[in-house]
């Protein structure tokens, strides 16, 4: 499943406003506006670096493998993915 997919129901499902979810991220020490978040959504800006996607999969009850493999699989090169997914 593609990560914007993902965190778009992941954020449905959950019912928390965007401005929640920033101010969740804020409490671990991670500062990112609503605009991003609504930019990573709907697929304008590609996945986010991992120690956000981790945060983002605890408060929205997300897989969190799922969504940080969808996150690698959409940031590295396929042949690279590949490898990696071969090797674990």
């Amino acid at each position: 499943m593609k990560y914007q997919k993902l965190l778009k129901e992941g954020i449905e499902k959950k019912e928390l406003s965007l401005t929640q979810i920033s101010f969740r991220l804020a409490k671990k020490d991670i500062c990112l506006d609503k605009s991003v978040l609504s930019k990573l959504q709907n697929g304008k800006l590609p996945p986010a670096r991992d120690e956000i996607n981790i945060a983002l999969a605890e408060i929205l009850d997300i897989d969190i493998v799922t969504f940080r493999l969808a996150a690698a699989k959409e940031i590295l090169p396929k042949a690279l993915f590949d490898l990696i997914k071969t090797a674990g």
